[in-house]
């Protein structure tokens, strides 16, 4: 889509129009993936002239007849959004198994936004992962609200209770709450009709419980002194400029700090290391201003530094694994234990004195490493104590991920058979080695043959690990309700960002044949 904005002669050319029609269709999902005002579709319109201009004059009043107002505009995006809920319903309808992902924020009208994600697999595991529903909640955003619309999201869509495997939130008290939490709401429905509870996998979302574990990180001087230096530097135009003309004086390889925040789970790696390699300007900077920082001429607190530089890139570089659509949760587990065990690993050498995989703290040559290995304990225990719930699903996440590596006698009894005839067969294991972990059991894996085993693998390829699907829609939200649109009402800010976010190709060609074309006036 970005190549249409910047050179829409050659999206005319790839893209040639059946009908004007069509034309508004196409217009009206740019605008809508883009998440352009409406207005803009007359800046869009002039494009598309200009286009036609030079490469099929003879179009020309053609184009120049096609209608983008607002409305127009607004009811083609409606008609797209329809047609992927169409979609999306008779997917559903093939769903084994289906997990969900429900996460809230609110928007710059204080009204809360609950999107409510389906992650759903077919007997012939095909994913799909897409927008449930984005619902306003205009009252209270507590357990009982939040089921209610869980619950009319699910009846629309015809997906029932029985197929529902999981359920991934960010923790918060409405969503994890034990009585009143809509986990606890949902289980409760569950054991209503006669379905185990205990068979619904809950998952606090692997990312932010990451983030969390960082916080136990316990050198606030470091952290204190940088943000509070970066603050006085960058919030203040004067002393921005400033800075930024020393960093150009003394031709730095950097050009400005970085801003910490809080919500951003990668801005304290990126905003340590630029302070880090800035310290000498920054300290030049602090002098000149009369407001010298002491710690920067400090070796223990320098060392500190360097410390947190290090540990929160490796955090940083776990963060960035966990991150992306259709993870499987048990990759997500896989490399939050392969953190673990670095911890381990990285505690034991800093106790020793081996700073090998720490390489700006080694710059600073410390004399001591034990107060570390102590922050790397911290950060383990932190780590260990988060992730115990999903631990308790080890066993079976393992006979999903790796089948031939689990004893017979600690799966479930009726898998003991299934699994024992999986592993005797060294064909079946030559493939398992050789191709990607769901395409191994859709093509080799047969319902006849392990009917069992099959069942168990798409349940938990159905699941969801995180809710980053929930937080890069928010993203999408944030630019689609700015203040010059803040009266966009809910049905047209579903619509707009359903298109916006879908995986789902909405039929242009079908609906374009529906409508009659209206010349603008």
């Amino acid at each position: 889509m970005d190549i249409f904005y910047s050179h829409p002669i050659f999206f005319l050319q790839t893209c040639p129009f059946r009908a004007e029609i069509h034309t508004s269709f196409v217009v009206s999902e740019l605008i809508a993936k883009k998440l352009r005002p409406h207005s803009e579709g007359e800046f869009v319109k002039e494009c598309l002239v200009a286009a036609a201009e030079l490469l099929a004059p003879d179009k020309l009043k053609l184009f120049q007849s096609i209608s983008f107002s607002r409305r127009t505009v607004a009811e083609r995006i409606t008609d797209m959004a329809q047609d992927i809920e169409t979609t999306l319903n008779d997917t559903a309808k093939k769903f084994i198994f289906f997990s969900l992902a429900c996460d809230e924020t609110t928007d710059l009208t204080n009204t809360a936004q609950l999107a409510i994600f389906v992650r759903g697999i077919t007997a012939e595991f095909e994913t799909t992962e897409e927008l449930l529903s984005l619902q306003a909640m205009h009252g209270t955003t507590k357990g009982k609200d939040l089921f209610e619309q869980v619950v009319l999201a699910m009846n629309k869509f015809e997906l029932p209770f029985e197929k529902l495997s999981g359920l991934a939130t960010d923790g918060a008290p409405a969503m994890l709450g034990p009585q009143k939490g809509l986990t606890a709401l949902i289980k409760k429905e569950m054991s209503r009709l006669r379905l185990d509870p205990s068979d619904l996998v809950v998952c606090h979302c692997i990312i932010h419980q990451e983030s969390l574990c960082a916080h136990s990180l316990k050198l606030h001087s470091v952290m204190t002194t940088v943000v509070s230096t970066i603050n006085f530097i960058k919030s203040r135009g004067l002393n921005s400029r400033q800075f930024k003309e020393l960093l150009s004086d003394l031709e730095s390889e950097y050009g400005d700090l970085v801003y910490h925040c809080e919500v951003r789970w990668l801005s304290r790696a990126d905003m340590l290391a630029r302070f880090f390699n800035l310290r000498e300007e920054v300290k030049q900077f602090m002098e000149n201003k009369g407001k010298p920082v002491v710690e920067l001429s400090d070796d223990k607190w320098l060392c500190d530094l360097a410390f947190m530089v290090d540990i929160t890139k490796h955090l940083s570089e776990l963060n960035v694994k966990l991150q992306g659509p259709n993870q499987l949760l048990s990759s997500l587990l896989s490399n939050v234990k392969s953190f673990e065990a670095k911890l381990k690993l990285w505690q034991f050498q800093l106790e020793q004195g081996n700073i090998v995989h720490f390489p700006t703290l080694q710059e600073q040559k410390p004399a001591m490493t034990a107060e570390y290995a102590g922050e790397c304990a911290k950060l383990l225990q932190a780590f260990e104590e988060r992730f115990q719930d999903m631990k308790s699903k080890q066993n079976e996440l393992k006979i999903f991920a790796a089948p031939f590596n689990v004893e017979p006698s600690d799966v479930p009894d009726n898998l003991q058979h299934e699994i024992i005839e999986l592993q005797s067969n060294y064909e079946l294991k030559a493939k398992y080695n050789n191709l990607p972990l769901l395409e191994f059991y859709k093509l080799y894996v047969r319902c006849e043959d392990f009917p069992i085993l099959r069942r168990h693998v798409l349940k938990f390829a159905s699941l969801f690990g995180t809710t980053y699907c929930c937080e890069q829609f928010f993203s999408k939200l944030t630019l689609a309700k700015t203040r010059f649109r803040s009266r966009l009402t809910d049905p047209n800010l579903e619509n707009q960002l359903r298109v916006a976010s879908s995986s789902l190709p909405s039929d242009i060609r079908c609906l374009a044949k529906e409508k009659q074309f209206q010349p603008s006036h």
